[in-house]
């Protein structure tokens, strides 16, 4: 008959909180002979339970009658030796590592502790001829045991708890509950855990958490000083939720010298923002490419890219700057070229109608909803109808001081409409098509060039001016704000003109402007005519669609730019094989696209990629 034992191993750690104890190996051992064994399986834990020396340990190798490891489940499933027979079996486990969650465990020196006696209850498995039974037993360390385990052998200490709406008293879910350690020098952060379904939540941590001060690594201990001396974190609680931090508790509310193992039942019914520890700064433009405001311009360019429209001022603010209200100024200052020097009397104030509507921050407020606990209302710098919106003292932006306003943190702080620096130029560029391919800068078209303007960002407390300062000041950035209007497009054969173009860019084939139609047929001959106008030109590309004879194909050479600000001229297909031309086109339609790109970015992305496209028909 083969035997096993079926069970599962636990670690309580409060009363409505347990953890599956894996990876560690279970031992099963006869008793001793001289053991009372009725007694021993009446015996309570709390007379039981205890760490075995080396010396025990090896005085029981003798009455070893199955061990196994158990899975990450805390499951496992032992074979007994075949010479066992019916008894009571003592039970052991020893570990040189326990549970950890998100902390990598630690190798310790293996232990090995006994839990109990007991006699296997049997079950049969499969058929009344099988040879196999199996006996169930599983336990659950009781939390005195398995906190004092973790905690003074392995260093782990843990927090269970769960997360309810004060109100309703229902869970909320989804929120990271953040443990804080207060102390004299620096409050110091234990770990967070995140609530689930039922609002529990679960954290581990080390004692390193709590013993760093301003020496460590080189002297750890632990910093409240306090008398008689602590040894454990007094801990307290934060909840982050959307990457937004808020003040669950303050150090005020701190439990002191909590041990190993910390239950909590905690509740939010008010949410106040904790403002990080970042300083109110100016750093990069552009949510999306979020570029520094010194390290990612050269020459006055983003990445080769001049800048255009709105473009988004990202750093921080915070509500109080030494206990007073922050309020924040952008200016700006042009100059001649990216390498001239900022004049310090030449700043210009950013004026609220220069700036787009802009988000700064947010409300919360609790929903009463526990799927989704918390909700949150924009504010924003020239807001609209009913939208939270912030006031200005003169032109400085006052931030606003409600107790669940958080400002933005590396985010929009400001939107600056680049084209009230610049004004936007529009050019007409509506002429006859025959004038596709060639120069179109003239007196009535002139040449517009980039302009350079530096940004910089002040702050104050209050109405203050004796404590305003500058916080980030950007080199200066090239803008170009033109508008081509009445556009040429698809040249002769489906004329029209369209307006509001970043990119001027129109194509035309010679044959169908000769023939004074847009049905001309082509024959033996095609000239593309094309032409491309912005200060920034990225690029210029013609392509062909249409039908190949076997072996064959064709496409146009690639468009070198010329200097700014435009690229023109006429080109003919190359064929492959050589020797081939437009004689050898299948008779068939074609289209002829020609495409043209700008080195512009809003700090969020480009202009995309302009178009415009011919067909003809090639007849033999």
């Amino acid at each position: 008959m083969r035997n096993f034992i079926k069970g599962r191993l636990l670690g309580r750690l409060c009363e409505d909180c347990e953890e599956n104890v894996s990876q560690v190996k279970v031992r099963l051992y006869l008793p001793e002979r001289s053991t009372n064994v009725e007694g021993a399986l009446a015996a309570s834990e709390k007379e039981t339970f205890k760490l075995l020396t080396p010396q025990e340990v090896k005085e029981k190798e003798g009455r070893l009658v199955g061990e196994g490891m158990t899975e990450d489940s805390g499951e496992f499933l032992i074979e007994l030796k075949r010479d066992y027979a019916d008894s009571a079996l003592e039970f052991d486990f020893e570990c040189g590592t326990v549970p950890k969650g998100p902390l990598p465990p630690k190798k310790n020196p293996i232990r090995q502790f006994h839990v109990t006696t007991f006699y296997p209850k049997w079950d049969a498995e499969g058929q009344a001829t099988a040879d196999t039974r199996i006996g169930q037993y599983s336990y659950a360390i009781p939390n005195r045991w398995w906190c004092e385990i973790k905690g003074r052998y392995f260093d782990v200490w843990t927090i269970c708890g769960k997360l309810v709406d004060c109100k309703t008293g229902k869970p909320l879910v989804g929120i990271n509950v953040i443990a804080m350690d207060a102390d004299f020098i620096t409050d110091d952060e234990l770990g967070t855990g995140l609530t689930d379904s039922n609002g529990h939540f679960t954290i581990y941590y080390d004692s390193l958490k709590f013993k760093k001060t301003f020496l460590s690594p080189a002297f750890n201990i632990e910093t409240d000083i306090t008398f008689p001396f602590a040894s454990g974190p007094d801990v307290y609680f934060q909840l982050e939720y959307n990457g937004q931090r808020f003040a669950l508790e303050t150090a005020a509310n701190r439990r002191n010298n909590v041990g190993y193992c910390l239950c909590v039942k905690l509740c939010s019914d008010k949410l106040i923002p904790v403002d990080p520890p970042i300083p109110p700064s100016f750093t990069h433009f552009g949510l999306l490419q979020h570029i520094p405001i010194q390290a990612g311009i050269t020459d006055g360019k983003a990445s080769g890219s001049a800048f255009f429209s709105s473009v988004n001022m990202v750093g921080s603010i915070s509500k109080k700057i030494n206990g007073n209200q922050m309020q924040y100024l952008f200016e700006y200052q042009e100059v001649a070229t990216p390498a001239t020097a900022l004049n310090p009397a030449g700043w210009h104030p950013v004026v609220p109608n220069m700036i787009a509507k802009t988000n700064i921050g947010y409300l919360w407020t609790p929903s009463g909803d526990p799927a989704n606990p918390f909700n949150q209302e924009p504010y924003y710098i020239n807001g609209t109808g009913t939208e939270k919106t912030v006031t200005f003292n003169g032109n400085w932006i006052e931030v606003p001081q409600e107790s669940n306003f958080a400002p933005h943190t590396d985010a929009q702080i400001l939107c600056l409409n680049t084209e009230t620096l610049t004004g936007v130029t529009n050019i007409d560029m509506g002429m006859p098509t025959s004038g596709i391919g060639n120069s179109t800068v003239s007196a009535a078209r002139p040449h517009t060039l980039n302009r350079y303007f530096a940004i910089r960002m002040r702050q104050r407390e209050g109405n203050n001016s004796a404590t305003e300062l500058v916080a980030g000041t950007s080199k200066a950035i090239s803008i170009y704000n033109v508008i081509y209007n009445n556009v040429n497009k698809h040249g002769s054969w489906a004329p029209a003109t369209v307006n509001g173009q970043r990119i001027a860019l129109s194509l035309d084939i010679q044959e169908i402007i000769s023939g004074m139609s847009g049905c001309s047929k082509i024959t033996t001959a095609l000239h593309i005519k094309y032409g491309a106008r912005n200060q920034n030109l990225g690029s210029v590309g013609l392509s062909i669609i249409g039908p190949h004879k076997p072996g064959q194909s064709f496409d146009f050479n690639p468009i070198a730019l010329m200097a700014a600000p435009e690229t023109f001229g006429t080109t003919e297909l190359v064929f492959t094989p050589p020797t081939q031309t437009v004689n050898d086109l299948l008779p068939c339609a074609y289209t002829i696209k020609a495409t043209a790109t700008a080195n512009l970015t809003n700090g969020e992305g480009g202009v995309g990629t302009y178009e415009d496209l011919v067909s003809f028909c090639k007849v033999d």
